[in-house]
């Protein structure tokens, strides 16, 4: 590969927020953390989940955006944030661009040599045929299909050896017990969404995060906004959205966590014009999960409480809805 080729291949992994393959972290870290653990920064608190629940009592973890508000699309990380990340052994991200602002947070630890782990570099080495696109730009929402999410415990459990392999056995057993965790969380949310009609089964969120929500669970997903929230919808869009509730009569949109509902109630007050009677039906969780100390502070508390929102505003016909 000449030289100019090797500039151009690096640059789209850093732009997707990938290591090149074969360029995973190696080698022993020392680390002055009690008991020996594992200092992991991580980038959302969704990926913080799968860290505790893979690395447990061997490994200590923080979240620079560890809140259910904090949209990881447009976040930039602060000198503090920058300190967090560089007193760590190691670094977790999503990856797939999803973090989007970091890539000078990223520089700084790679000089640094500081791992990175990307969470989803395991599934473009061997499940790129799952993984979703649009527009040719890899969706990185990957936790939404919770078999997949399984696999990326897996892998991280994988890397995780590779930097420290004097746990490398009890991570690999936390690993299989996530997957198995993640399939019956899958199954649960199957039975709670199991008693809405076909027809309801339209998902309209504030951004395009449910892609593989929908493809796991039977569900069609509209969106105001693309797969980051820096898009900004035209009224074009808005009124394309409103003229599809009236038309399929869908009695319910829903409201993200961690975006601004401005759109949402734009798109409300489009279908109250055109007399359809449309609600709010509920706040999910997209790109983070819940508060430190609730059930949704986990992934499968955050799918839950998901499913429960969609089932309870889907369920209901559309001339039974208040605007």
């Amino acid at each position: 590969m000449g030289t100019i080729n090797k500039l151009i291949a690096a640059t789209l992994f850093l732009s997707l927020g990938i290591l090149p393959f074969g360029c995973s972290p190696k080698g022993s870290v020392v680390t002055n953390a009690p008991n020996g653990e594992l200092r992991i920064s991580c980038t959302t608190n969704i990926v913080k989940d799968l860290v505790q629940q893979i690395g447990g009592e061997h490994v200590r973890v923080t979240a620079i955006m560890d809140g259910p508000a904090i949209d990881p699309h447009v976040y930039t990380p602060s000198p503090q944030d920058i300190n967090v990340l560089t007193g760590s052994d190691v670094v977790v991200m999503c990856g797939l661009h999803l973090e989007a602002q970091f890539a000078d947070a990223l520089e700084s630890l790679t000089n640094r040599g500081i791992p990175v782990i990307r969470i989803t570099e395991g599934l473009l080495r061997s499940q790129t045929d799952r993984l979703l696109y649009v527009d040719g730009t890899p969706d990185p929402h990957v936790w939404f299909d919770l078999e997949l999410w399984g696999e990326c415990g897996v892998w991280l459990a994988e890397e995780l050896s590779k930097i420290d392999g004097r746990h490398a056995a009890a991570w690999h057993n936390k690993a299989a017990v996530f997957q198995d965790q993640m399939k019956q969380t899958a199954s649960e949310a199957k039975v709670l969404l199991s008693n809405i009609s076909e027809e309801r089964r339209v998902l309209v969120t504030a951004h395009d995060a449910f892609q593989y929500f929908a493809r796991a669970f039977g569900f069609r997903v509209e969106a105001v906004q693309g797969l980051s929230t820096q898009s900004e919808p035209g009224l074009r869009r808005i009124n394309e959205l409103s003229e599809l509730l009236d038309q399929l009569e869908i009695a319910a949109i829903f409201t993200e966590q961690s975006v601004s509902d401005r759109n949402i109630q734009a798109l409300v007050a489009a279908c109250r014009a055109r007399g359809h009677s449309l609600r709010i039906g509920g706040k999910l969780y997209s790109d983070t999960a819940g508060p430190e100390g609730t059930p949704e502070a986990t992934l499968s508390g955050a799918v839950l409480h998901n499913t429960r929102e969609i089932a309870a505003a889907l369920n209901v016909p559309a001339d039974q809805s208040q605007p």
